[in-house]
């Protein structure tokens, strides 16, 4: 693996969006969020994924956010924001401004809303990464988006020069075994995006893990994929029991609605979701207390 591929191996947090009490963008805030990741050990951030709540950030709200991480983090960590939408014109715009704006790399959803052919499909992220000299992501969450990147697909995109690496939220593990199988000769990192099956990818030769949890447990992410990737499975496999609760508690309702409420428990307000979300019902909110005092979150 390059050097330029390598610095991409390890942990991140798809960083939740603080708003104020209005519904604005609460920039003081983030400006806090990102100290504590970096403070806690997570020099990787990826701002405006679906934990960000994407979908109902303006794009001026995301190359806002984008600046201010860039700010913040001041060479202190990387800053790869997610920049998809379902229009390539505007991916590619966006992709851009994030370049110039100063971001280490991009990241990008598959797009949505029409469903695309499969060489539409790649044709789309060579477009991106042809588009901008930083570092594209591609980013494969079926489960929103409705459109899944084949283990195929993958490999021919990890031939592409600039497009170095994939946040697979695909959850079926015999799928992941197959992408690292097919991309294991390319410069090129797998990296989990799902929380819940982050130790098993890990395992199988993934090289990081884009997180929801470590926005609450930064120091803790990082100690599940640092143990994994110096091959010490038994510590990663029993930090990684220890906080399965609260990973299974992270999703009671969509993502990021429990886990802005769980992370207003365990260290300041980030202020409610965006609707069409809507907070966390309270008789949810003691069931949720209840297991991050018994993942010793609390």
């Amino acid at each position: 693996m390059s050097d330029n591929t390598s610095r991409f191996v390890g942990a991140y947090t798809t960083l939740l969006t603080p708003f104020d009490a209005s519904g604005a963008l609460d920039e003081e805030t983030l400006r806090r969020l990102i100290d504590f990741q970096i403070d806690n050990g997570v020099t990787r951030l990826c701002p405006n994924g679906v934990t960000g709540e994407a979908a109902a950030l303006t794009d001026e709200e995301k190359l806002s956010i984008t600046r201010i991480c860039v700010e913040q983090a001041a060479g202190r960590a990387m800053v790869i924001p997610d920049i998809g939408t379902e229009n390539l014109t505007r991916t590619v715009e966006l992709a851009k401004e994030a370049e110039r704006i100063g971001a280490d790399a991009v990241l990008s959803f598959t797009p949505y809303l029409d469903p695309p052919t499969d060489r539409g499909l790649v044709a789309y992220f060579r477009l991106v990464a042809d588009a901008v000299s930083i570092p594209l992501m591609m980013h494969n969450l079926p489960g929103r988006t409705t459109v899944d990147l084949s283990p195929e697909q993958i490999a021919e995109l990890a031939g592409h020069p600039n497009i170095i690496g994939i946040k697979e939220g695909n959850q079926d593990i015999v799928r992941l075994r197959r992408v690292l199988h097919l991309v294991r000769n390319a410069d090129f990192v797998v990296l989990a995006g799902n929380d819940f099956t982050a130790l098993p990818a890990l395992l199988l030769g993934g090289h990081g893990h884009i997180s929801v949890a470590a926005n609450v447990m930064p120091r803790q992410s990082r100690s599940i994929v640092e143990a994994a990737l110096s091959g010490d499975f038994v510590t990663a496999r029993d930090l990684y029991l220890k906080y399965a609760e609260f990973y299974r508690g992270a999703y009671f309702a969509t993502n990021p609605i429990a886990l802005k409420r769980a992370f207003a428990l365990a260290h300041f307000d980030v202020g409610e979701p965006r609707l069409p979300l809507t907070p966390l019902p309270e008789d949810r909110v003691g069931e949720l207390e209840t297991i991050m005092k018994e993942c010793e979150l609390l």
